[in-house]
């Protein structure tokens, strides 16, 4: 029994050895991973908190400008915003772990792209360049996001929440009917590309703000059943 169980010892050993080392390799590889993907975050984050509150700051301009369809202030903002946007679709391709998941780094890119089509009306038509305040007047929730992040301070979280409700949810589905007006106005019907430009995108866009706030609110869900499931084990 003793060289069975010499023998028996000699050959579990080994793969116990190789099993123990493979885990630990996989936990290891896990927390590097975790760790990237939170210092990518991190970085976007900090580029959002440089490159938003001044596109926030252009917007009140070109607000208090939008009577005049032909200041300077609505192209600025424009270019500007058209700017941020492809650089943020740039850093989204090169590190993709600055996004949660695969869904939100998609849906991030198709949200970013449908942006730049609609921006580019507006500067390929000065006339109706006061218009691109009216969509990144919603920066103002970005701010309150990035800043709460950055901060952990609770008012910035309220402030994106209640920022999210009132300019995604409301403001966001107002500006359908604005656009299409303006659209009527100048002489395009649902079947011509500028309609389709604006108030396509704009109808897209707030079909991606409801899809955020739905996937928001389940995950919100999940977390408090987790939560509930855990105190009753405990």
């Amino acid at each position: 029994w003793l060289k069975v169980g010499l023998v028996a010892h000699l050959t579990i050993a080994p793969i116990w050895c190789v099993c123990v080392r493979s885990t630990m390799s996989d936990v290891v590889k896990e927390d590097k991973e975790l760790a990237e993907a939170k210092a990518a975050s991190a970085l976007h984050d900090k580029f959002n908190a440089v490159c938003i509150p001044p596109i926030v700051v252009l917007t009140g301009f070109s607000l208090l400008q939008s009577t005049n369809r032909q200041a300077q202030i609505h192209g600025i903002l424009s270019w500007t915003t058209f700017a941020y946007v492809a650089a943020d679709i740039v850093y989204n391709v090169l590190v993709p772990k600055c996004q949660p998941g695969p869904v939100r780094l998609g849906t991030i890119l198709v949200h970013h792209f449908i942006t730049l089509g609609l921006v580019l009306f507006p500067i390929t038509n000065p006339n109706s360049g006061y218009l691109t305040a009216f969509c990144t007047v919603v920066e103002v929730n970005t701010v309150c996001q990035v800043l709460h992040k950055v901060t952990k301070w609770k008012p910035f979280q309220y402030g994106f929440l209640f920022t999210w409700f009132t300019m995604r949810l409301l403001w966001y589905p107002f500006l359908i009917w604005r656009f299409h007006r303006e659209m009527m106005e100048m002489g395009y019907s649902p079947k011509d590309l500028p309609y389709l430009q604006t108030v396509g995108s704009q109808i897209a866009l707030v079909g991606l703000n409801s899809f955020w706030t739905a996937e928001f609110l389940f995950s919100g869900k999940k977390k408090a059943a987790a939560k509930s499931a855990d105190g009753k084990k405990n």
